[in-house]
């Protein structure tokens, strides 16, 4: 063979091989294109945000659409500054969130949940999760991750938790009034024992004006409250409804003053009672031991409202006659009431030895008067009132 048919015949063979290499690049990139053109229809498609980042987390390879729907951000925004994906996460939970993703993206161990605070001011849960991305050699080159919105579930579980707690709740009330009834009944056999004893102790004393006595008549006087109080529970246990007076409004609080004295003098609070002769005439139709029981409570809460730090404490009752009803507020410039603290749920309290049913309580005992009991004022402690003072509003029927 000659040369130059040698020569010939190789270039033939470079020229296949030439255009055998150029068919299967062409295949691998027809290939490489219909694989990213599926993972783009992938990544549009669902739900979560997929995104990708370098191996340190700050410089963002590919954010998916949902992006836009979730955040409401722009993904370009995101492509043109990577940190601000961290900016939009609620500051209560970002410190949290950037030490997680350091700590354990890399490991594949990062998956928190956390909130974001949209532009619109609307507040999404999401939960994030990373993954580790290695090369061939085994380096890593990439960290992956998907971020789904859970605020839907989240809403469902708190409403489930509340109903649940609602529920719990409801139970123990009934089991407390179950108690309460079959107590209401035991009781009056030790109080009226008592009173038998405090007879025979008072046969024994020789002597008529004896400073003995005092006492005695006190202890008698306190067991006949007591027995009108067990009296006056088990008929609204029973009945459900109170057993009406006509009550002078004066005398009804001042009585409730002088039971609350002790405790208020103990904690140097400052006690100012309504003017006498705005509430001499006042009149109203209800049940002495029930209606004495609700401002009870809202007294006891309203000393408790301070501490032995506390500036000047001061409790306050004053009374207001309007459309057939009498409003009487208790108020006082304590410590305050914080916004969360559901007031008349029952079992729920801030206080470390109490079962707090006495505002649920109390409102039902209002409400049962044809009144009610509400808050106007938490106090200091509320970030959405003006007033310093905590005040409750107790409204009954006049007579």
């Amino acid at each position: 063979m000659s040369i130059a048919s040698h020569d010939q015949s190789d270039s033939q063979t470079r020229i296949r091989e030439l255009e055998a290499q150029l068919v299967a690049e062409r295949e691998l990139r027809t290939r490489a294109e219909n694989d990213e053109r599926c993972f783009r229809e992938l990544a549009e498609q669902i739900r979560e945000v997929f995104w990708m980042t370098n191996p340190l987390g700050d410089a963002l390879v590919y954010i998916s659409p949902a992006y836009e729907h979730i955040w409401g951000q722009t993904c370009q925004s995101l492509y043109d500054d990577p940190g601000r994906r961290l900016a939009w996460v609620h500051e209560a939970d970002r410190e949290k969130v950037l030490i997680a993703f350091k700590r354990d993206a890399a490991a594949g161990e990062y998956d928190e949940i956390f909130r974001i605070r949209r532009p619109d001011g609307d507040v999404r849960w999401i939960r994030d999760r990373a993954f580790p991305v290695f090369d061939d050699n085994g380096v890593l080159y990439r960290l992956a991750g998907f971020a789904l919105d859970i605020t839907d579930r989240v809403s469902n579980d708190d409403r489930l938790s509340k109903l649940n707690n609602n529920i719990s709740a409801r139970e123990r009330m009934s089991i407390f009034a179950a108690l309460g009834t079959g107590m209401a009944h035991d009781l009056s056999q030790p109080v009226t024992a008592a009173r038998n004893f405090i007879a025979q102790a008072r046969m024994k004393v020789d002597v008529p004006d004896s400073p003995v006595l005092v006492p005695i008549d006190r202890a008698e006087a306190e067991l006949d409250r007591a027995a009108s109080m067990i009296r006056h529970l088990r008929d609204f246990a029973r009945d459900g409804k109170p057993t009406r007076d006509t009550l002078q409004l004066g005398p009804l609080i001042e009585d409730v003053h002088q039971l609350m004295d002790p405790a208020l003098r103990a904690r140097n609070i400052h006690y100012q009672g309504p003017d006498p002769a705005v509430v001499s005439d006042v009149t109203l139709a209800a049940d002495r031991v029930l209606t004495q029981q609700i401002l009870r409570n809202l007294l006891d809460n309203a000393a408790a409202a301070f501490d032995e730090n506390s500036d000047a404490p001061q409790v306050e009752v004053s009374t207001e006659t309007r459309d057939g009803h009498i409003d009487i507020r208790i108020s006082d410039n304590g410590s305050g009431i914080a916004d969360e603290v559901a007031l008349f749920e029952p079992f729920i309290t801030t206080k470390d030895d109490g079962l707090d049913l006495g505002l649920s309580v109390s409102r039902t005992l209002a409400r049962s008067h044809g009144g009610d009991l509400s808050v106007v004022s938490r106090g200091r402690a509320s970030a959405h009132n003006a007033s310093e003072r905590t005040e409750f509003l107790l409204t009954l029927p006049l007579d």
